[in-house]
């Protein structure tokens, strides 16, 4: 499909917000990286005193993994720097930072990007999403498994610890042995790093601090993995109509954040953006937003408006349009119809 009149000329305009910025690329990473470390030895020494504190500074330390995550992503986009080594080199330790496997991640980030919004590729890189039609002639069992797979508590607690702390430990899903290799480097490391500071400061001790900075951090993150493409309205289309520039403007949302929550999001927020122009470095794109017209006219989508779209669990492949479970009668006669 033709590029929609109000997006043409999109690759001109963002074309000045495409070359990173080596000095604030630099200070990104300090102005991650220093707070982290401090607050980590901060969480330390309030063990002595309570745990109330350790878990109040876990909540700042899981947006800081949670920002991590943001620099190994923007690396993954080859945007953070203009050398490509320099990009994976520092995708690595900081997708380390946040338990991540730079190289299988990026692989299936970039399937994420070059099909999201497809009908026949839905959650290619993502969620595991069904069609209202394929859920509706699945077994009873798949249905059931699905069912659990999209309740809340296992989508942002469950899933997110899950995803991180042991799917992405997993070699199955890399494509060659370079990404498997980068599996087990990180696997290794992490297992070095916490093995150490574990037999220097107490296993326990580490525990009780690392458990609820994972908590948080992989909250956060699946919840804004969810916000940026489930909302009413998105942008779904068959394959062979599907518009590359109506599935980042239509199909991604303008999260509206605090300062305080993008500055830990690293302005992922303006996911609109981001999913027509990768290149651009995530410090780049507020202001892309607001200096470019097509940007800006997107509608912003509140956090709390966003939370009330868990329900949003199927895509109905007719419509092309979200949708949420069938009544049990409708499940009972397609089960009754199949047999």
């Amino acid at each position: 499909m033709a590029c929609p009149d109000y997006a043409k000329g999109w690759q001109q305009a963002v074309k000045p917000y495409r070359k990173p910025v080596l000095a604030k690329s630099i200070w990104q990473i300090v102005n991650t990286s220093v707070p982290f470390f401090l607050l980590w030895w901060l969480m330390y020494e309030s063990l002595e005193y309570s745990y109330w504190w350790t878990l109040l500074l876990s909540i700042p330390m899981g947006g800081l993994t949670v920002r991590f995550f943001i620099i190994n992503h923007d690396c993954g986009h080859g945007s953070f720097f203009q050398s490509k080594r320099a990009n994976d080199i520092v995708g690595f330790w900081t997708g380390l930072m946040a338990y991540t496997p730079y190289l299988r991640w990026r692989h299936g980030h970039a399937l994420h990007h070059a099909s999201y919004g497809q009908i026949e590729d839905r959650g290619v890189g993502y969620f595991w999403i069904m069609g209202l039609e394929e859920y509706k002639q699945a077994s009873p069992s798949v249905r059931f498994g699905y069912r659990m797979y999209r309740h809340p508590l296992t989508i942002f607690i469950i899933g997110g610890l899950y995803l991180f702390l042991f799917e992405f430990r997993l070699t199955n899903d890399s494509v060659n042995a370079q990404q498997t290799r980068g599996v087990w480097a990180a696997n290794i490391l992490l297992l070095a790093i916490f093995g150490s500071l574990g037999w220097w400061l107490g296993f326990w001790n580490v525990f009780l601090i690392q458990m609820p900075i994972c908590f948080f951090s992989a909250s956060a993150g699946v919840f804004l993995f969810y916000a940026q493409h489930h909302y009413e309205g998105s942008y779904w289309a068959p394959k062979e109509e599907w518009s590359y520039e109506r599935a980042g403007l239509e199909g991604s949302s303008y999260l509206k954040l605090d300062p305080i929550s993008q500055w830990f999001a690293g302005n992922i927020n303006f996911h609109h953006i981001h999913h027509l122009a990768p290149k651009v470095p995530n410090y780049r794109l507020q202001e892309a937003h607001e200096q470019v017209p097509m940007f800006n006219a997107v509608k912003p989508l509140t956090v709390w408006k966003a939370m009330s779209y868990w329900n949003l669990r199927l895509v109905d492949e007719k419509n092309c349009e979200w949708s949420d479970f069938p009544g049990p009668h409708e499940e009972q006669s397609v089960s009754s119809t199949s047999s």
